[in-house]
């Protein structure tokens, strides 16, 4: 083990349990319970592959604790069930052979999704009945969280949920015992605590997770939220610190930050907490947190311990590498938030990951043989993401791979795309993939060779997998052949030059990226995108949301819902839509920028199709709506198949 890990894996005292380690893994949705809520073998193998990867916790996140009413469950475990217990029993067994701690999350999702409306919340209006009722529903699913064998609950206390808004402010405006004052406002928390310890008694650890600022105008701010900790600290056993609010989505990325923002974003609140006279409770700290941060936070003794999730979707077993001294071989996590993009939509998605294939898939992929039945000789055409999944997918099951690159260096278009600073989680994930690719046993490269008919059966191949990429899309309108007329590729590889004036065709995440570089460069930017801005979320809403709060900041004019007509010598012709009753207008520019997209490779895809029998074809070459995501599920589809 490095000894920078350390602390990382020293036991820990939570309740009246000894956690192995200071790693947990936070709660999150997969969405992979039964419609009624119930668990699943879906569910069992998803939480196998965390708590075999080696985490001191595993939690089942976002159990509601109402009675069950069909569809509305979300696909999450339900816990306001008797039903529930059978399958919650099999799920802590799962994560007990691992030596790994069982929590689950309790959370009250009917009241408290929206901010008040004229000074009035759903928290004022509510009778002592009420009241009562929730704190019930809250300890019998404690309850039955005891009776399946889990050994922790967490209580989410925070980001505008239900048992949060009753300390807060904002929404707590009730003039009787619950209202008012720093204790009247703890009360609820208190009175919940209370009844579950009289349910449980000290066979479960509570663990209590909580914004510890809500960085909304009069909401909670850290110096209330410790005097809160003090008052529960007797209660609880951790309290699990986060920040920020759901009830707004220009608040999400504060809670869950995309790659845009630092890792860690608010560790820093978790300090304060960890340090602040009179605090005696263990903290976790949560947000945006790898292994290599998880040591420096521990070490520095700013958290007792650190939650993370994506990091662990990513890697499930980056917590054992980390430990074994394998910590190289870690997948990482890019933060692009299509895990959450995906379970946490108005239609949830099962959870999948953009850099791990096999995420939301364990239960599909458990009974598949480690080696291909007959060992093939495969040739992969294209080093880009796509590519190096297939040829070193393929290598893992034994057969003999030959990868043919016609550049000098792996990486395909991905290498464009890192370019920028705040692209750090990205280029540490190209590296990787070249790093795993390359060292391959199985996997042969044929850099700086371009592939042909004859080199390709010259290896004799028994399958040939073609990941050959796109090709940008340029549209046929008048004056984009022009000196001062450039590909966002180019501006991203830097074999370009741009002026000081810009103009940006196209608002998809790839044109905001640049945007952002270039504004932060100095540069005047303006970007015209065909759609609304609100549509310009929808691809990626987290990190988007994030993106277009970035670009505001620095300047950069957004043209919505405009569309270009054609450039001339230093100036382009743009309209606007019905919607912004806009006529044409027209922007002066010293470069233009065009990032409207790409094509598949259809040309190129032509020349090997059939030149074998066992033919794949993967990744941007196939799609004008390839990602990441596409390219790497594409690539390990491939190599299972083979």
């Amino acid at each position: 083990m490095n000894s920078k890990y350390a602390k990382i894996f020293t036991p820990i005292k939570i309740g009246s349990m000894i956690v192995k380690n200071r790693i947990e893994t936070a709660p999150a949705a997969p969405r992979l319970a039964s419609p009624e809520g119930l668990v699943t073998p879906e569910l069992i193998e998803w939480t196998r592959a965390l708590a075999k990867g080696g985490a001191g916790i595993v939690t089942v996140g976002i159990s509601m604790v109402t009675p069950p009413f069909g569809h509305m469950n979300g696909f999450c475990v339900n816990i306001g069930d008797d039903n529930v217990v059978p399958g919650l029993a099999v799920l802590a067994d799962t994560v007990h052979r691992y030596g790994a701690k069982a929590s689950i999350e309790l959370a009250g999702f009917a009241m408290g999704h929206d901010m008040p409306e004229e000074g009035k919340s759903p928290i004022d209006m509510m009778s002592q009945e009420d009241i009562e009722n929730w704190i019930s529903l809250f300890a019998n699913a404690a309850e039955r969280a005891m009776k399946a064998g889990m050994d922790m609950v967490l209580i989410h206390g925070g980001h505008g949920i239900l048992v949060s808004n009753f300390f807060s402010p904002l929404f707590n405006h009730r003039t009787d015992k619950y209202g008012g004052s720093t204790e009247n406002r703890a009360r609820f928390a208190c009175e919940l605590f209370d009844a579950i310890r009289s349910k449980v008694g000290t066979k479960l650890a509570i663990e209590f997770r909580l914004s510890a600022a809500e960085l909304v105008p009069g909401g909670v701010e850290l110096a209330e939220t410790i005097e809160f900790i003090k008052i529960i600290q007797d209660k609880i056993d951790l309290v699990h610190v986060s920040a920020g609010m759901l009830l707004d989505d220009e608040m999400v990325p504060i809670t869950t930050q995309p790659t845009y923002l630092k890792r860690g974003y608010n560790a820093h609140y978790a300090a304060s907490i960890k340090k602040a006279a009179g605090i005696h409770v263990p903290v976790t700290t949560v947000g945006s947190i790898d292994l290599d941060l998880a040591a420096e936070i521990i070490e520095n003794d700013d958290a007792d311990m650190c939650a993370m999730i994506r990091t662990v979707i990513a890697d499930p077993n980056s917590v054992n590498k980390a430990r074994t001294g394998k910590e190289e071989e870690t997948r990482p996590c890019i933060r692009c938030v299509l895990c959450l993009n995906r379970t946490h939509g108005m239609e949830p998605l099962r959870v999948a990951c953009a850099v791990n294939p096999k995420a939301g898939r364990e239960c599909e992929l458990k009974d598949l043989p480690t080696l291909a039945d007959q060992k093939k000789k495969v040739v992969v055409i294209g080093g880009g993401p796509a590519g190096m999944e297939a040829a070193r997918t393929a290598g893992d099951r034994g057969h003999e791979v030959v990868l043919f690159e016609k550049s000098d260096c792996l990486g395909g278009t991905l290498r464009l795309a890192v370019a920028p600073d705040f692209k750090t989680d990205l280029k540490n994930y190209l590296a990787w993939a070249i790093r795993m690719t390359s060292r391959h046993p199985n996997v042969s490269l044929r850099l700086s060779t371009e592939a042909t008919t004859a080199n390709i059966m010259a290896e004799s191949p028994d399958a040939l997998v073609i990941a050959v990429g796109a090709q940008s899309n340029i549209p046929n309108l008048s004056g984009l052949d022009g000196a001062d007329v450039v590909w966002v590729g180019d501006v991203e590889s830097g074999t370009v030059d741009v002026g000081q004036n810009v103009v940006i065709a196209g608002g998809g995440l790839t044109g905001c990226e640049t945007a952002l570089d270039l504004a932060r460069k100095g540069k005047n930017v303006t970007i015209v995108e065909m759609v609304s801005e609100k549509k310009m979320l929808d691809p990626s809403p987290i990190p988007m949301t994030a993106l277009l709060q970035l670009l505001k900041k620095e300047n950069v004019t957004i043209l919505a819902d405009h569309k270009l007509i054609k450039a001339k010598d230093h100036s382009v012709l743009i309209k606007g839509s019905i919607e912004t009753n806009d006529g044409e207008k027209e922007i002066s520019f010293d470069t233009l920028i065009l990032s409207l997209g790409v094509k598949p490779n259809l040309l190129e895809v032509s020349k090997f199709a059939n030149l074998i029998d066992d033919v794949f074809v993967i990744g941007d070459c196939t799609t004008s709506q390839g990602t990441l995501y596409t390219a790497t599920t594409a690539g390990y589809n491939a190599g299972l198949d083979i």
